[in-house]
């Protein structure tokens, strides 16, 4: 097939995976200014030992990239080893060859992912916080340990030792998954070293610290632990409880979390989110070393919250805003001016304007997210807390409990209020509209500003708001949500946004979005979410857009519009009730390298896709998660490129074995046909899969 697409036409070079790496290894070690220059035969012969796995050659690509300065024993050592394994055992060999160069912090993070399941996502925040309570980072305060815990993540996915899962707009890995091939290895290494203990069941050990002497079967559920707890001793010495999604204290059982506050006095990580507590106890000030408390996602009442005093203190995650209901907010502690180490301070509402007041006293402040009255009162406290705080506020989040965007025209803030313009602000989200001023124009005004990601929810934006927005040296990211346009429109207009990476326009009143020649010439990512008739123009001048998401019935419209946008490389639909005949003129596109078919991408119940030779040529990837989408089947010479499939249990595949290069497979779903399991294990690749059923209750 090839042949048809040489012109002239002749044999076409076939480049094996092995060469393309050792290109690029060639490539990175010429520009190493290093006197003792390898041997590139050794590379070579490295790579090809590596074959036919690519992963093992991305690891040992990364191991070299991320420190050059290999010695030859240390390669010559690894060529050995693989030369004398079968290929399958290969994948132990180069990761630890790249696990053997990490400083020993790094090495005890990595074997810490060992008690989540492999493919689990796991965030990032939640990761960085567990490992600093469990003093994996060994620096004397809590800032350098973070950025300590920071930097470890960043070089564990820089050396394909995690995967990234979620990618924000600013294009921060925001969560990860580890590898079967990874976790078998870090869990064989933990083992060894205590990390996992035998004596506490895999599916529970996820909820500990990793020291510790429980003892749980692989039969018990967590609420049958807590069952013990008043009378246990074991606990005493646990610095880490993480309860996330358990839902074990419903009516009497909310007994426990006093039981947890009069127990587990070495605390320094408490999870909560998305648990069934309806209350927070009085004995929770009795955790006086707890650095994280997160009660996210949880009926917590207001009051609860305001009790709290916790001097340790660094990271109050606080309940979910209600927009329909603000007065649910949980509430900033009455005490908060004590509380001063706090770095994070999020989705807490102010019951008097002092208590804003207050939050000015927290000189290591780094994230804030307050919701306040439009009272001028509230306003004018809040910004001279900012103002306070303007050498160390990175992140703001300002939430006015009114919800209803209108197109008058409303006076700017009195800049007095705001003495000192926060310095080193990169994020700032701002939601509601105030009845009296506009924030919006007080913290994008200065040439030093710092801004690279905004947010504007509910609220009203101008031509002119966005002119300034235009001019932001830094900004990256744009989400516009709920948004009311004095004009209906948005214009992006020559030379401006310059930096812009990301923008999401979701559920707003606009008519027409239109991109001007050399506008946003740096957009990679483009989500609209429309409910209304809009018109979208001037895609074909976005040079960089790779990637695409469409998620409404009235996106689905739009499609059709970038045709000429020929970078864009991922296409996610979700939401667009597609018909069959917009699938096949996709089939045609050359540029699409991946394709996610998410709820609602297609209309009707009963689709059968049927993929025919030359259609999707260059597909990579392609993720269904769709019930109207009941079967694909896969013809000979169709998708000749692609590489995995995830799909979930309301779609069967046919045909996966005239999939030339198939090599992975992810079933979302109870159980898998057996003619499709048959397929799997029939293909001559041999593909790694690997089926994700429903979490299992704790």
């Amino acid at each position: 097939m090839a042949k048809e697409y040489c012109y002239p036409q002749r044999e076409p070079i076939d480049y094996s995976l092995a060469g393309l790496y050792h290109d690029t290894m060639l490539e990175l070690t010429s520009q190493q200014k290093n006197e003792d220059s390898y041997n590139p035969q050794i590379f070579h012969d490295i790579l090809y030992q590596c074959e036919p796995h690519e992963f093992c050659m991305k690891v040992f690509t990364n191991a070299l990239y991320a420190n050059p300065k290999r010695s030859d024993e240390e390669l010559h050592k690894l060529h050995s080893t693989l030369q004398a394994l079968p290929t399958t055992k290969s994948f132990n060999s180069t990761l630890q060859f790249s696990y053997n160069d990490l400083p020993k912090e790094y090495k005890s993070c990595l074997l810490y992912l060992a008690i989540f399941s492999h493919g689990q996502k796991i965030r990032r925040s939640t990761l960085i916080a567990r490992w600093v309570a469990e003093g994996l980072t060994s620096k004397e305060d809590w800032p350098s340990s973070v950025r300590q815990a920071n930097r470890c993540f960043d070089t564990l996915v820089g050396r394909c030792l995690v995967d990234p899962a979620d990618i924000d707009g600013m294009g921060n890995v925001k969560s990860c998954v580890v590898s079967h091939p990874v976790h078998g290895f870090i869990t064989t290494i933990a083992r060894k070293q205590h990390i996992v203990e035998t004596r506490l069941s895999h599916h529970l050990a996820r909820h500990f610290s990793i020291f510790n002497d429980l003892q749980l079967r692989s039969s018990d559920r967590i609420d049958q632990f807590f069952k013990g707890l008043s009378k246990s001793s074991q606990v005493s010495l646990l610095k880490v409880l993480d309860l996330e999604g358990c839902q074990c204290f419903g009516g009497k059982n909310q007994r426990y979390l006093k039981d947890i506050c009069s127990k587990m006095l070495l605390l320094k990580y408490l999870s909560l989110r998305r648990t069934d507590i309806t209350q927070l106890p009085n004995e929770i000030n009795n955790l006086r070393e707890l650095e994280v408390l997160d009660i996210r996602e949880t009926k917590v009442p207001p009051h609860a919250t305001a009790r709290i005093l916790l001097l340790k203190l660094k990271r109050l995650l606080a309940g979910h805003i209600d927009p329909s209901d603000f007065g649910s907010t949980p509430r900033i502690p009455h005490r908060i001016d004590k509380m001063g180490n706090m770095e994070v301070l999020s989705n807490v509402k102010a019951q008097q304007s002092h208590d804003l007041k207050d939050i000015g006293r927290l000189w290591q402040l780094r994230k804030l997210g307050v919701v306040i009255d439009d009272k001028d009162s509230h306003l004018r406290n809040l910004l001279k807390a900012i103002s306070d705080l303007h050498e160390c506020l990175c992140s703001l989040s300002i939430t006015i409990s009114v919800a209803v965007p209108h197109e008058a025209e409303l006076p700017e803030v009195n800049v007095s209020y705001l003495k000192n313009h926060p310095k080193i602000l990169e994020s700032l989200s701002i939601r509601g509209t105030s009845q009296k001023w506009r924030l919006l124009p007080l913290f994008i005004k200065g040439d030093t500003n710092k801004l690279a990601k905004i947010t504007l929810c509910h609220t009203l934006l101008s031509q002119d708001d966005l002119e300034v927005l235009a001019k932001l040296p830094k900004l990256r990211c744009v989400r516009l949500q709920h948004i009311a346009c004095t004009e209906h429109k948005l214009n992006f207009k020559k030379g401006e946004f310059g930096c812009l990476k990301y923008l999401l326009v979701e559920e707003s009143d606009l008519t027409n979005i239109n991109f001007e020649d050399e506008a946003a010439s740096e957009l990679e990512k483009m989500v609209l979410s429309i409910t209304s008739i809009c018109s979208i123009s001037g895609v074909d001048h976005l040079p960089n857009l790779k990637e695409l998401e469409l998620n409404s019935s009235f996106c689905g419209s739009l499609l059709s519009s970038f045709d000429n946008a020929t970078h864009i490389a991922k296409l996610t639909l979700s939401g667009t009730l597609l018909q069959q005949d917009a699938l096949q003129l996709l089939t045609k596109k050359s540029n699409i390298r991946s394709l996610v078919l998410l709820d609602k991408s297609f209309s009707g119940s009963q689709n059968e896709i049927t993929l025919k030779k030359d259609e999707f040529l260059w597909l990579n990837l392609l993720v269904v998660d769709c019930s109207a989408i009941t079967k694909i089947v896969f013809n000979s010479g169709c998708a000749p490129k692609l590489e995995k499939i995830v799909w979930s249990s309301s779609t069967s595949l046919s045909g996966i074995d005239k999939l030339p290069r198939l090599k992975d497979l992810e079933f979302k779903g109870d159980q898998v046909l057996p003619e499709v399991r048959e397929a799997i294990e029939n293909h001559k690749n041999k593909p790694s899969f690997r089926s994700n059923g429903p979490e299992t209750q704790d």
